[in-house]
């Protein structure tokens, strides 16, 4: 879970394993709860391969403000990147170049955004280095990076409410 507004990241990622769909539907809402209305997201972005289409449908019976996102579609509105998840991580690098972003204190996110490398395809296009070319380099996936990523995803919502600038976003 990656919390994002503005320029600035809001705290530390926060990670889980071994639980189950709802329990994980139960901590986004354990976060929602505990968060002052005035501060609460005006939207929830989900990747909605695997294990997150279940999380992103269970939110949406609870009317939280969730939106569904699918990295391996086509790049949403930049034809310069092969998927939406190429051009997700460019705009997280962009954003990061621009230096007017504030980062909060997260050696995970830190590390797994230097890891993925990038070519250009045939036509010029730009591929991010894919999760499973990833793993030959490094065991683990860039989970929280991705999360990070998903809070560039706003113009390309599948699901949901439309929103300028979310805050919570989860990758599983």
């Amino acid at each position: 879970l990656v919390k994002r507004c503005d320029n600035a990241t809001l705290e530390p990622h926060k990670s889980w394993s071994g639980i189950d769909t709802m329990q994980t539907v139960g901590r986004i809402m354990k976060e929602w709860n505990d968060c002052p209305i005035e501060d609460r997201p005006i939207s929830i972005l989900v990747d909605v391969i695997g294990i997150g289409a279940g999380v992103c449908d269970r939110l949406g019976e609870l009317n939280m403000p969730v939106s569904g996102v699918n990295v391996a579609e086509s790049a949403s509105i930049n034809e310069q990147y092969v998927r939406l998840r190429d051009e997700l991580w460019f705009s997280a690098r962009k954003w990061l170049e621009r230096k007017h972003c504030k980062l909060e204190k997260d050696d995970t996110l830190i590390a797994e955004l230097s890891l993925p490398k990038y070519t250009f395809t045939s036509n010029g296009k730009i591929k991010v280095e894919s999760k499973d070319e990833l793993k030959k380099r490094y065991p683990q996936s860039p989970d929280v990076a991705d999360a990070f990523c998903l809070t560039f995803a706003v113009h390309a919502t599948v699901k949901g409410p439309q929103s300028l600038e979310p805050a919570y976003f989860e990758d599983f």
